[in-house]
């Protein structure tokens, strides 16, 4: 049995985070893994979790110990409105986590001997632009190609869909660069839209089958897919303005996001992703650090309209923490990055207790 965590010191900054946030109405929760050796730790999540349902927020955490998922939790209710309470194998727009995922699949396609990293992608794709010619699937992965981002808040807004990665090319691709390939870092999910069209024509089949076939299907992610696809999401989505007003998303399709933001997925699913890369399951664990640049941690956060997306995975003391949320908006994302680093600590110092 693990040891109870003693530095209980690490709870105490909740006050000052979430004080304002906390309403009088215990929040409902809807249990899924509690692993019985994390009894303590996990009730303490579940305190560090709680004030992020403020406003009506829909909130799922998921936490992986050693490979293995150790708890998920779902906290408050699909929607203001609704009194179905949300379940943490629900699916809620990840947004920019997805990038991971498409760097993972990148790696597994270059191992197959499909794509090189380091050659240009006009190889795979010979169609794109001439501004192409010395762009590597190397560079999109790590923002470094020149490819623009969303040219404003309108156009990461979207309401048409895409089938293939192929499809949303158009939307961009006949833009100029915005920096010289491989000269400077310059964030862009357009960049990873690029990327997802190189692997599926690498591979041969839509970005989306690929991703079922090579990622959620051997990692065991069940809610995992293409925002659009599948039965419909049970959840709501709301955004808080600027001045604190929270209001339900506009209807919008974030299909063609694709590989840089275009899918759903559960926390669990999440923790299940990060627990097959650290059981080498998916690449070689040497690989996905290398991707990283030699970084042993690697923390994500993903935006966008109805919803809030944060997550670590350490490679060294294999923790994985994802926190969900189907509401956007500053105040929210801050909030989730504390519970975030607060939960990390926590079953962290719970798993260091029982290391030899």
């Amino acid at each position: 049995m693990h040891a109870a965590l003693r530095n209980t010191a690490l709870i105490a900054p909740l006050a000052l985070v979430f004080a304002a946030c906390v309403g009088t109405r215990q929040p409902v929760h809807t249990p899924g893994v509690a692993h019985a050796d994390f009894a303590i730790a996990i009730e303490r999540g579940r305190n560090i979790v709680r004030p992020l349902t403020r406003r009506g927020s829909g909130v799922a955490v998921a936490v992986g110990v050693g490979g293995q998922l150790v708890w998920s939790e779902g906290f408050g209710r699909v929607s203001m409105s609704d009194g179905v309470p949300v379940r943490p194998d629900m699916p809620f727009r990840i947004y920019s986590l997805m990038k991971q995922v498409t760097a993972v699949a990148a790696l597994q396609a270059a191992r197959r001997g499909e794509v090189d990293l380091r050659a240009p992608i006009r190889r795979v794709i010979p169609a794109l632009p001439d501004a192409y010619e010395r762009v590597t699937l190397g560079q999109l992965l790590t923002h470094t190609a020149g490819v623009r981002h969303y040219r404003d808040s309108a156009e990461a807004r979207m309401k048409m869909p895409c089938a293939t990665a192929a499809d949303a090319l158009p939307r961009f691709i006949g833009d100029p660069l915005v920096g010289e390939p491989g000269a400077a870092q310059r964030y862009s999910t357009w960049g990873f839209v690029v990327a997802s069209a190189v692997l599926e024509q690498a591979a041969g089949m839509p970005f989306d089958s690929l991703m079922t076939a090579r990622i959620a299907a051997p990692a065991g992610m069940r809610s995992f897919r293409l925002e659009g696809k599948g039965a419909p999401a049970p959840l709501g989505y709301f955004d808080v303005d600027a001045d604190g007003v929270t209001r339900a998303t506009s209807p919008l399709d974030n299909s063609c996001k694709m590989g840089g933001g275009g899918f759903v997925a559960s926390a669990e699913d999440i923790v299940r992703f990060h627990n097959a890369v650290l059981r080498g399951e998916l690449v070689p664990l040497g690989a996905a650090r290398q991707l990283l640049g030699n970084r042993s941690v690697l923390e994500a956060g993903g935006s966008g309209p109805g919803g809030e997306a944060v997550s670590v995975v350490d490679l060294d003391t294999r923790i994985s923490v994802v926190v969900l949320s189907n509401t956007s908006g500053l105040d929210q994302r801050i909030a989730l990055q504390r519970a975030r680093e607060i939960l990390a600590s926590v079953f962290s110092g719970v798993a260091r207790s029982e290391s030899p």
